[in-house]
């Protein structure tokens, strides 16, 4: 008789802390979001800190690209889609909406040895077309120019391409999946030229002024910079309660706070 009753107090014990496990969220309800590699740090910086404050939820990121986050969002994979280009009306069309958060330039990087400091956009626009091989006819050293771009699926290609009017016309060296890869490959090659956006400038590459203006957020606000891209979120046009919510708190001001530490929030463009 003792043994059974002591099986029953354990069955309740253990039957309360599946209850209390249940009550606290365990296993958590998910946000899955994916896109944007460019917008990587940002969004997980934001998942990060909505999960501080709502424990029950786990919101993960999925650096891919803009136009693989859409398609998540499309096929139902995806609850957000993270996209640094404009999102076009096709894909609006197959049920989805989207929310322009930021703002952010893209950068034109070279590697520090290279003396060359500025650009115009036609040549730019010229080296990315293999117009212009060598970078003494631009003012820098007599060697060839290695040009990396980023891969089709890139939200920063379809926006650089765009923004340079070199759509279909790009005549690459190398060709870059992430973000960390362009700046790796320029870093690691004294001749070679990329595009990053703006927040991922660092250490191992030289950002260059474009038409005699520097890409800086400053300069964005102004409209000097011309070289900028929004920043997106999408979603189906109908999103769960905890999607809204997670978006709600992308727009407070807790949100707008990690939004200005990685790229321009919205209310402070023109």
């Amino acid at each position: 008789m003792r043994c059974y009753r002591k099986r029953i107090i354990t069955a309740l014990l253990l039957g309360t802390v599946f209850i209390l496990a249940a009550c606290r969220g365990d296993p958590a309800i998910k946000i899955a979001i994916e896109g944007s590699t460019s917008m990587q740090k940002m969004m997980q910086e934001m998942a990060d800190a909505y999960m501080d404050s709502h424990t029950h939820i786990t919101a993960e990121y999925t650096g891919s690209g803009s136009s693989s986050g859409i398609r998540a969002v499309i096929s139902g994979t995806a609850d957000i889609g993270a996209v640094s280009r404009v999102v076009s009306e096709e894909e609006l069309s197959q049920g989805l909406q989207a929310i322009h958060i930021a703002w952010d330039a893209i950068a034109v990087i070279i590697h520090p040895s290279n003396s060359v400091q500025d650009l115009t956009s036609e040549q730019v626009a010229r080296i990315y077309k293999k117009e212009i091989t060598n970078w003494s006819e631009v003012g820098g050293p007599d060697a060839g120019i290695v040009v990396v771009t980023r891969d089709p699926a890139s939200g920063t290609r379809e926006a650089f391409d765009s923004l340079f009017g070199i759509r279909d016309k790009v005549q690459a060296d190398q060709e870059a999946a992430k973000t960390g890869e362009t700046l790796i490959a320029v870093a690691q090659n004294p001749n070679a030229v990329g595009y990053v956006s703006l927040s991922y400038v660092r250490k191992g590459v030289k950002a260059i002024s474009i038409d005699g203006i520097e890409p800086s957020a400053e300069n964005v606000l102004k409209g000097s910079y011309e070289i900028r891209r929004p920043l997106i979120i999408v979603t189906s046009v109908y999103p769960d309660d905890i999607v809204q919510d997670f978006i709600g708190f992308m727009l407070s001001e807790d949100g707008k706070v990690i939004i200005e530490r990685e790229a321009i929030p919205i209310e402070r463009s023109r």
